[in-house]
């Protein structure tokens, strides 16, 4: 079996290489290429085309064609695999994305060509509740914006939310979407002695630290709320205008997931009305946003460049946790990264 891995600028292929290390000990044949773009701002633009578009929006170039078409199995993380990749394969089995996202990948095709595909959830999902926590602690303290103060020169110790600095002990949070990501953040918040709150119609159990509550619940009762689910046309500004009316005037919105989630003019009314207290947002609907962009130029906002999942250790490892799944194939067995699972009775058999 021949597994094919198209590294990135994020994940290098020598990473999915070592990553893939126990299926060359089993006798298979990794080999790798690396999908050659001319900088992170050119990746950027392709993935955000992606998630608009879907993934026949990008076609790879010739050589990431050469390179897969007697692929068994393919590894990926941002190049797309359109039905022009999967029409070029002529072995192709399975495929591989080192992410829990998949816009890049054509599942509906994948499966009616009976080719399973795994994603990595959680790969990330400790980089994101850190800075999650983060952007709620520097959001509420004014740390980011009394940093930009004091490198321009200007001394200034009492911000919007003078009246109303906390502290954490004691707070409620609402965590939205109580998966990998959303459990972590509790777990980091309940060391802070924090009341958690979580809405997921999901999840039926939680932690004794955590209480399930409706949505409008947790909008009504929470000082923060965190961002935490995946988007699709269920989620899609979910958090409109009459849920940020439930608000507090002293709460906070953190969103570290897609901006898609929020309906951002409604947002930007109730931040510039000072009808909450303040944002801190990772992600927008236009990326990367102007000087001028609405949610950029309010005062009550700390805002970051899309960076919550980006650390080393979330793209080095992410190779080795899908592989760890993967080579479960060689047992016949199945796997909770499978996304299509509707049809892998019928490719394991192929195996």
């Amino acid at each position: 079996m021949k597994i094919v891995g198209i590294g990135d600028l994020l994940i290098p292929e020598q990473y999915i290489k070592l990553g893939f290390v126990e299926f060359e000990k089993a006798g298979h044949e990794v080999d790798t290429i690396q999908w050659d773009l001319e900088s992170y701002e050119e990746l950027q633009n392709i993935n955000l085309k992606v998630e608009l578009e879907g993934s026949e929006a990008y076609e790879p170039s010739d050589n990431i064609l050469k390179a897969v078409e007697d692929a068994d199995i393919i590894i990926t993380q941002f190049c797309p695999i359109t039905k022009h990749v999967i029409d070029s394969c002529k072995n192709l089995k399975v495929i591989g994305v080192l992410r829990a996202g998949y816009e890049n990948i054509n599942v509906d095709y994948a499966t009616e060509k009976e080719i399973l595909v795994y994603n990595t959830p959680g790969r990330n999902a400790d980089a994101v509740a850190d800075f999650a926590v983060g952007m709620l602690i520097s959001e509420c303290r004014n740390i980011a914006k009394s940093h930009r103060n004091l490198k321009q020169g200007e001394w200034i110790r009492d911000y919007d939310n003078a009246a109303t600095v906390p502290d954490l002990p004691g707070k409620t949070v609402g965590i939205i979407g109580f998966g990998a990501i959303g459990r972590k953040v509790a777990k980091r918040l309940h060391g802070f002695d924090m009341e958690i709150l979580a809405y997921d119609p999901y999840v039926k159990e939680s932690p004794d630290y955590v209480t399930l509550v409706t949505l409008e619940e947790l909008m009504k009762r929470s000082m923060f709320v965190t961002l935490h689910t995946r988007l699709c046309e269920d989620t899609e500004h979910m958090i409109d205008a009459e849920l940020l009316s439930y608000m507090r005037p002293d709460s906070y919105l953190i969103n570290t997931a897609r901006s898609g989630l929020i309906d951002e003019k409604a947002l930007y009314k109730v931040l510039k009305e000072k009808k909450i207290a303040g944002a801190a947002l990772d992600v927008f609907d236009v990326e990367p946003p102007s000087a001028d962009y609405p949610l950029i130029t309010l005062p009550n906002v700390t805002v970051t460049p899309h960076l919550a999942g980006g650390t080393v250790d979330a793209f080095t490892n992410s190779p080795k946790l899908i592989a760890k799944e993967m080579i479960r194939l060689l047992e016949k067995e199945s796997s909770r990264f499978v996304v299509n699972k509707q049809i892998f009775d019928t490719v394991i058999n192929k195996f």
